[in-house]
């Protein structure tokens, strides 16, 4: 990847993590020119991460971790090393990620998605409480479609914030649904 192509990514990742903007449906398209990356004082640092060996994931998780994330914490920070590192770890075994998380759920499947006296569900206190990783709980959102009720009944800003972080990361999650399907079957049908 190119200097040029990583800046492209990172303003587009960027863009995706803050805005309504979506990276799928605009296929990581924007704005931007050669000529105003050439004229930026930063280059360097896009230079660097372009030698990254996947800096499209790079990005992802670490503006999971601070949608707000500036260049060169990116580029030269120990944090976001980290950050990618757990995240290419939990990405390599996340089935099995998702096997060990969700025995933390209640055993009552559905009472883990429902909202009682506005207070946040199970698994998005599990979530706050890391008890559960974000995968986890973006796997569980996709496989029950809470999240439109969720959308419904919420007026908090924590759990707001939660459901945009989901919405957002879940296009980049890709995992076998056939095996996490058989995993919460054969955990909760005890």
């Amino acid at each position: 990847m190119t200097p040029f192509e990583t800046y492209c990514q990172y303003l587009a990742l960027k863009q995706h993590f803050n805005s309504t903007y979506n990276y799928v449906t605009y296929n990581g398209k924007i704005a931007a020119t050669r000529s105003s990356f050439e004229k930026r004082k930063d280059r360097f640092f896009f230079e660097k991460l372009a030698k990254h060996e996947d800096p499209k994931s790079f990005l992802i998780a670490n503006f999971l971790n601070n949608p707000k994330g500036w260049i060169k914490e990116l580029a030269y920070g120990d944090e976001a090393r980290i950050n990618y590192e757990k995240w290419l770890k939990n990405h390599q075994s996340l089935s099995y990620l998702f096997q060990n998380e969700v025995n933390e759920l209640d055993s009552d499947f559905n009472s883990n998605f429902t909202m009682e006296n506005n207070s946040h569900p199970n698994a998005v206190r599990l979530y706050l409480g890391k008890s559960i990783s974000l995968e986890t709980l973006c796997i569980l959102c996709d496989m029950t479609g809470c999240l439109r009720h969720w959308k419904k009944h919420c007026g908090d800003p924590i759990l707001e914030e939660t459901i945009f972080k989901i919405e957002k990361y879940l296009p980049f999650l890709h995992y076998d649904k056939e095996k996490v399907r058989n995993i919460l079957v054969d955990i909760f049908s005890m």
